[in-house]
């Protein structure tokens, strides 16, 4: 898989932004929960978090969605509290939603290709 152009990662991020604005939501899963409990925030302090994104927090991505309703994922990871967190976004334009379908303590090592001055590919 080939890293999206920095110029397709602020796009993504933008529209991304602009959908949160109205329609926002976590993905129902336990280990989103669990890590936004053990991080001692709370689910504005995360959806803030993610808000925050930049390009260099971008890890990889688009990548397709194999579900039955299509879409690309994208992912990032993003220190907080001390902690790196594992973040997977999604935007679904025909209904102008922003999703967050992971936010979770890395199951992996997260590269950063755009960080500057660290960890980068």
């Amino acid at each position: 898989m080939r890293d999206a152009q920095p110029w397709q990662v602020k796009l993504f991020l933008f529209q991304f932004k602009e959908f949160a604005q109205k329609k926002f939501s976590f993905a129902e899963r336990d280990k989103t929960r669990d890590t936004i409990a053990r991080l001692g925030i709370t689910i504005q302090q995360a959806k803030d978090e993610i808000l925050g994104l930049t390009v260099e927090d971008y890890y990889r991505g688009p990548i397709p969605d194999k579900g039955p309703k299509g879409g690309e994922y994208w992912e990032f990871g993003k220190t907080i509290c001390e902690q790196e967190v594992f973040i997977k976004l999604k935007t679904v334009s025909k209904h102008g939603v922003a999703i967050c379908f992971s936010f979770h303590m890395p199951d992996e090592t997260i590269e950063y290709p755009y960080k500057k001055g660290g960890q980068g590919k």
